[in-house]
């Protein structure tokens, strides 16, 4: 016989939800190839159950269904054929003691209906073999008031039963068993005497023989012991071939060393060990295979005294997958269809900013949460940061593969405050209903933190909203009533310390494990706050300051009339304060002796300064004064509109011409003018536009005559006045730029 040990542990194990019913013992569990279900048991009360449970592995939801028509029944077992299952036998109680039923009963997987059969005819039992082979059941060994080895054939098709040849070897209880091809295999057990792989140091026959019977031949095949360690109560299947082993009892009926998995080949007479379930091996699991899965619930941890209700699942071959082409995950070396096939792509990471909750396959697009602040003008602003708030560390209870409920207030998990948060939430897994104090406790142990939560059975969100400040060895834990949080146990301690968005490190817990559990609190919620930051936070305002945290009592105001908002400041639109703004008006112009003028209604004649300069004075008389004389001019550009004033201007300059005179010319002009001057004192020299805006001002101090050439070129065209002041008299003239 060959043996090769393959030994790892727990890395293809993947933690699934629990069902939600009563942690058990022997399980009933059976399959088809989408459902697998977890009927009735024993719970951690020694209470018979009847409930019953459908996992379907394409949802991967539990639901409940209708309780088991036998009633409450521990040590029992089911079989299926993919859409018939078989069940019975095992125990239960009465007021007489403990009693073994004979009832029969066939499930419709695919109905969900219960019918019940012919009776056993023999001696009800409790954890006895019990395997499919083609239409026929077959059942044995098993244990009542004694240990049994008889053998029984079901005919499916007949509802018969019948005796066959017993088992050729001690008679036992809680066998390893399953059928490949044609035949069944049994062996492996708890005997009443000694046998093959006693351990002679125990009080305990526990067996390590095995055998395989033939229905057509009705015999047994003595094959070679098993290699290892003798066990006992654990559980079986079979997959694609092979036989399997998992999990039980030693040959002192305590537990394995670990979770133990071996395959058994019937063509070689050999087995090989395979990576062990994670977590303590356990006394009395059950498990089912789906397509190329396989899934392993329930049973009891010795070690930790912790009951399941769990379900992890471990592939077994790469024959299943999605076979739909058109499919994201369509897998071309699948065999068989999986029923996984997946068509949406998208973030399939739970804590990321982007997650889809509707992707089942991942495109790479996750933007995993970076923690900070994200006010520029904060002082603790940091710019590689994308939220205030997020969520962080294990995400649920199945992350770290194996646990159970946890009924003592002596441990605490440590954690370090990497910089100041606030601990928004966490989520916490309770098996029933009960009031729980939770406390944070600083590095001397004293109570920062405490709060009273009533817990649902099942998932509860607690919020803390507890601001934290950077320091170390800080511990978050329960005080006083327990009725059942959820722990991971048997960590890998290499997942030490767990960094929860670069603020909070979980380090440890307080057992003397310090990195084998995993206490309570899952899916942490963390936030931070910006540093306050001043200014006006009244939206409707002009200058709102969207960063400010604080308002300053800064904020203006338009005036709902003319007043317009431009990036904070408030711009004025009636410049000529007449009550129209700005935009409304329509600018126009009159030509009133010689000169373009706004009338300020939008009734004059022309629409803008060019029109009407070209216009203005045209084939109009007008009067112009040289040297003492006044000149009339006919093309409108003579400086007095009638002769009366020309004159008595003129009287006042021929008056102190010997003393001063100005003149101007070309007028009009194209933008260049000239100014002679004849001053012998100090004169103000100023050019206004046509509404009254100096645009230049000179100051001349000269003895006698001069020429002054002004570039006006790059003003407008239009009417401008050249205002002279000489010894407190004002000389004014009229002239344009064209």
């Amino acid at each position: 016989m060959k043996f090769i040990s393959l030994i790892s542990f727990a890395q293809n194990w993947q933690s699934l939800q629990s069902y939600n019913g009563d942690s058990r013992h022997h399980p009933i569990t059976f399959s088809n190839d989408r459902f697998g279900f977890v009927i009735a048991g024993q719970n951690s009360f020694g209470e018979y159950l009847e409930d019953s449970y459908r996992f379907d592995s394409q949802t991967q939801i539990w639901e409940q269904i209708a309780d088991f028509p036998g009633g409450p029944r521990g040590f029992a077992y089911g079989v299926s054929n993919n859409t018939t299952a078989y069940v019975g036998f095992g125990s239960n109680s009465s007021e007489s003691g403990t009693i073994y039923p004979t009832d029969w009963w066939s499930y419709d997987i695919l109905n969900n209906e219960w019918s019940q059969l012919a009776d056993f005819p023999s001696a009800g039992r409790r954890h006895p073999a019990l395997v499919i082979v083609n239409d026929k059941v077959y059942v044995g060994l098993g244990s009542n008031t004694s240990n049994l080895s008889d053998w029984w054939e079901y005919d499916i098709i007949n509802d018969v039963w019948s005796q066959k040849t017993n088992l050729p070897a001690n008679e036992r209880h809680h066998p390893y068993y399953f059928s490949i091809g044609n035949y069944a295999y049994v062996g492996f057990g708890h005997g009443s005497s000694p046998g093959p792989g006693s351990n002679p140091f125990s009080n305990s026959d526990i067996y390590n023989d095995f055998y395989r019977y033939n229905p057509e031949t009705n015999d047994w095949l003595q094959l070679s012991n098993f290699p290892s360690e003798s066990r006992v109560a654990g559980t079986q299947f079979s997959y694609n071939g092979k036989g399997y082993l998992l999990s039980g009892d030693g040959d002192d009926h305590g537990p394995l060393d670990s979770g133990e998995l071996w395959e058994y080949s019937p063509q070689f007479d050999s087995w090989v060990q395979l990576e062990s379930h994670p977590g303590n091996a356990r006394w009395a699991p059950g498990c089912f295979v789906i397509n190329c899965d396989l899934y392993f619930t329930s049973g009891y941890d010795r070690i930790e005294s912790v009951y399941y209700n769990d379900l992890i699942k471990f592939k077994l071959g790469d024959d299943c997958g999605c076979t739909d082409s058109t499919a994201l995950n369509y897998d071309e070396l699948a065999l068989f269809n999986d029923f996984n096939c997946c068509y949406i792509s998208g973030c399939t990471d739970p804590l990321a900013l982007n997650y889809n909750i509707n992707a089942c396959f991942d495109d790479s697009s996750c933007v995993s949460p970076i923690l900070g602040c994200l006010n520029p003008f904060s002082e603790n602003y940091d710019s590689l940061s994308n939220t205030l708030v997020a969520n962080g560390g294990p995400i649920d209870n199945l992350i770290y593969g194996v646990g159970g409920f946890h009924t003592n207030d002596e441990y605490d998990m440590l954690f370090d405050c990497l910089n100041d948060v606030t601990i928004n939430s966490v989520d916490v897994y309770s098996q029933t209903s009960f009031n729980v104090q939770i406390e944070i406790l600083d590095i001397n142990d004293v109570q920062i933190y405490t709060n009273n939560f009533l817990l649902n059975e099942g998932l509860n969100t607690l919020i803390i909203d507890y601001d934290l400040l950077i320091g170390n060895d800080y511990k978050i834990g329960v005080i006083g009533n327990n009725q059942g949080l959820y722990r991971n146990n048997d960590l890998d301690s290499s997942i030490f310390p767990i960094n929860i968005l670069d603020h909070v490190s979980i380090t440890a817990n307080t057992t003397s494990n310090p990195q084998s559990y995993f206490y309570y609190f899952y899916n942490w919620q963390l936030s931070v706050s910006c540093k306050d930051v001043y200014g006006c936070m009244d939206t409707i305002a002009c200058n709102y300051f969207e960063f400010a945290s604080i308002d300053d009592f800064s904020c203006e105001y338009t005036d709902g009339i003319c007043e317009t908002c431009e990036d904070g400041f408030i711009i004025d639109n009636d410049i000529d304060n007449d009550g129209i703004c700005d935009d409304d008006e329509v600018i126009t112009f009159n030509c009133i002796k010689n000169e373009c003028l706004d009338p300020g209604d939008n009734s004059g004649e022309f629409l803008n300064i060019d029109d009407c300069i070209q216009n203005c004075g045209l084939n109009i008389e007008t009067w112009r004064c040289d040297n003492g004389i006044c000149g009339v001019l006919n093309d409108g550009t003579g400086e007095y509109l009638s002769l009366e004033d020309c004159e008595n201007d003129c009287q006042v300059i021929s008056l102190i011409e010997e003393e001063f005179y100005f003149n101007i010319f070309p007028n009009p002009s194209p933008g260049f003018i000239k100014l002679e001057l004849k001053s012998t004192s100090i004169i103000d020299i100023n050019i206004s536009n046509i509404i009254g805006e100096k645009i230049l001002s000179y100051k001349n101090n000269s003895n006698g005559k001069q020429t002054i050439n002004l570039d006006l070129s790059s003003y407008p065209k239009g009417v401008y006045n050249l205002h002279i002041k000489l010894n407190n008299t004002n000389y004014n003239r009229k002239f344009i730029l064209q």
